[in-house]
């Protein structure tokens, strides 16, 4: 059986949120380093003028998009991979 690799992402997609955000919530670390993030965040934007705050907004819209999207590229991948495994396995 061939899967068209955009196949995967497509079913797999409207999953990955869902999972990562539930990972997210669960993991003390995680939650740890996003209090340390946000704090740091504050601080830094409380010294801003309206201006550069915009420019900083801006850049974090921009990396946090592309960070997503990473994130979600790398979860369908090892999907994709997993499948290869699996594949392999059973010949």
């Amino acid at each position: 059986m061939n899967i068209p690799n955009d196949f995967i992402e497509q079913v797999v997609n409207p999953f990955v949120t869902d999972k990562l955000e539930k990972s997210y919530k669960n993991d003390k670390e995680y939650q740890r380093r996003k209090k340390d993030e946000n704090l740091i965040y504050q601080k830094l934007t409380d010294s801003l003028s309206e201006k550069q705050l915009q420019q900083l907004e801006n850049y974090f819209t921009a990396s946090i998009s592309a960070s997503a999207r990473k994130e979600a590229l790398t979860y369908v991948q090892g999907m994709k991979d997993l499948l290869e495994l699996l594949r392999c396995l059973s010949k």
